[in-house]
């Protein structure tokens, strides 16, 4: 049985994807532009879908420095801009946390959604957590799960 799972164990490893090299959370960075998955519904089936409710919520993780929201925006499965969801922009204190929803009812994003945002600092900050998180809101069980947002442009002290 020891040799079966060790073998087991090689044969994981031959198939696991190439590690990316870690992200330092702790770089302090005047701005970014931070990508987040969204679905406002899952296949169960071919022909079956779960309606869900996407809450963005950004948090500044920095116990030290402000930053401020610039843009948030709600693209669809197509890339397309559906909406704007800043009317100007929002300053969030810190470890002030930030939500926008995107009802249950709105299926406009499809099932491959996203959010785009973009903050900035006056002096370097902590990149902030930017999740999505998506419930069936049926108040029964239904699919529930969050999806983390991916730092896709960095503005460095100096550029």
């Amino acid at each position: 049985m020891k040799k079966l799972l060790s073998g087991l164990v090689l044969v994981a490893g031959l198939f696991a994807p190439a590690t990316a090299p870690a992200q330092d959370f702790t770089e302090k960075v005047l701005g970014e532009t931070i990508y987040v998955p969204a679905y406002s519904r899952v296949f169960s089936h071919p022909n079956r879908s779960d309606l869900l409710a996407a809450t963005l919520a950004v948090h500044n993780v920095d116990p030290d420095t402000e930053i401020t929201l610039t843009r948030v925006d709600y693209h669809g499965e197509d890339g397309k801009l559906l909406r704007a969801l800043l009317e100007a922009p929002v300053t969030l204190a810190p470890l002030q946390s930030s939500t926008a929803l995107i009802p249950i009812n709105d299926t406009s994003g499809g099932v491959g959604a996203n959010f785009l945002l973009e903050w900035t600092s006056e002096t370097p900050a902590l990149s902030p957590i930017a999740e999505a998180i998506m419930t069936s809101g049926s108040g029964g069980p239904g699919p529930s799960f969050a999806s983390r947002g991916r730092v896709i442009e960095r503005k460095l002290a100096g550029d």
